[in-house]
């Protein structure tokens, strides 16, 4: 019998085997609440994050009836709503990794950020002059606010809501050229890599994201030589590594690029 994991803070969100009856689910949600004090909720995940936002469908099973969670990583805190705003705690590593690699007085992009652990955790731990955090989804922006205030980072850490097309670029609300992008974005057909070139300049680090199979990852190099191809822009790949994977023999990619 396979169950899957994902703790918030205070939720479990659980991933059953189909063959589990409704009232084992809540037999294992109620074991689970008393043996792990921290939790005080069991969600079960019934479906797939879907759509551009990301969005998740739960069934409550045990413990307090919420959707909220508060979670904590790298020293920071994250509120947010399990439901309708998309959040990774298995990415709290490659967050601090990112951090580690700001320097002194960067200006840094993050797109699809979320309710702002990539912007957050890059304000805590660096010296970023400002960091801004572009996401589409109202309610996560909303989140991403409130976090950014919790953490105290109100004058470091910019929240815009809108679409990275719509909102990013010359003469738009997010404009300049940036020292680094983070691209942490969902897994699209759209690669947006146009978008980070338009306010990149010589020396602009990306760190691009992608899903590939790990026989079909020199695709993901292909994509970034021809996207910046497009642009007009030459570029150096500098490394691809694996970032964690999202499925049997697939996993997500970060590979890190100079605008040369």
């Amino acid at each position: 019998m396979r169950i899957g994991f994902d703790v918030f803070g205070n939720i479990a969100l659980i991933k059953f085997d189909r063959s589990m009856s409704l009232s084992d689910k809540k037999k294992y949600a109620l074991q689970y609440l008393s043996s792990h004090k921290s939790v005080t909720t069991v969600l079960e995940k019934t479906g797939k994050f879907s759509g551009r936002l990301r969005t998740l469908k739960t069934r409550f099973l045990a413990g307090d009836k919420t959707l909220e969670a508060l979670y904590r990583e790298n020293g920071c805190e994250f509120r947010f709503n399990v439901e309708s705003c998309y959040f990774s705690p298995r990415l709290s590593e490659e967050r601090k990794n990112i951090a580690s690699l700001v320097k002194s007085k960067e200006r840094v992009l993050v797109m699809f950020a979320g309710v702002g652990p990539f912007p957050i955790v890059i304000g805590k731990h660096s010296n970023a002059s400002e960091v801004f955090s572009v996401e589409l989804g109202r309610d996560c922006c909303k989140y991403a606010l409130e976090n950014v205030k919790r953490n105290k980072l109100i004058d470091k850490v910019k929240v815009v809501q809108g679409d990275v097309r719509r909102v990013i670029g010359p003469g738009r609300i997010v404009s300049g050229t940036f020292d680094r992008i983070v691209m942490a974005r969902p897994n699209l057909v759209d690669g947006f890599l146009d978008v980070a070139f338009s306010v990149s300049r010589k020396g602009t680090v990306i760190h691009y994201y992608g899903f590939y199979f790990e026989e079909d990852v020199s695709k993901l190099k292909e994509l970034i030589l021809s996207e910046a191809l497009k642009a007009g822009k030459r570029v150096k790949i500098l490394r691809v590594v694996k970032a964690g994977d999202i499925g049997a023999r697939k996993f997500r990619y970060r590979a890190d690029l100079r605008v040369l």
